[in-house]
């Protein structure tokens, strides 16, 4: 999965830091229905993954994920569930759906194989350092 994998690749370096007891990281190769329970039970949800916004490879990238669609910005997803549509699912369902903040970095290759780009893998310390910002930032109710 390539650069459609440097999400995993963040949770992997963020798991060697002790973050404190707070915080969970989960590894996922794609968003699914399972993650409303984290809507749900959260004070705030920080997604690292690659998004395809049409800037040049290697690039950050963040935005706060409302449900009201963010122009331009996609979260490329293997089985067709974009975040846009979980955040609409859950709040439908009438689940609090927490603050939701993307981190994410402009993919060179989301093509089946393994390994970052250089462009994505020289943008990992600041997607790393972008994620440990968002969880010192004060939580706020959604």
């Amino acid at each position: 999965m390539k650069d459609d994998g440097v999400g995993i690749h963040v949770a992997r370096e963020l798991k060697k830091r002790n973050l404190g007891k707070d915080v969970l990281i989960l590894e996922r190769q794609a968003l699914d229905i399972s993650l409303l329970l984290l809507f749900k039970d959260a004070s705030r949800l920080i997604i690292a993954d690659a998004v395809k916004a049409g800037r040049p490879p290697g690039t950050l990238i963040s935005f706060a994920a409302s449900g009201k669609g963010s122009p331009g910005l996609k979260v490329p997803l293997s089985h067709g569930m974009q975040l846009e549509d979980l955040i609409r699912l859950a709040k439908k369902n009438k689940i609090t759906v927490c603050p939701t903040i993307v981190v994410g970095v402009e993919p060179a290759d989301c093509s089946i194989g393994e390994g970052l780009t250089k462009a994505v893998e020289e943008a990992m310390p600041g997607v790393v350092g972008a994620v440990l910002r968002e969880l010192r930032r004060p939580s706020q109710s959604g």
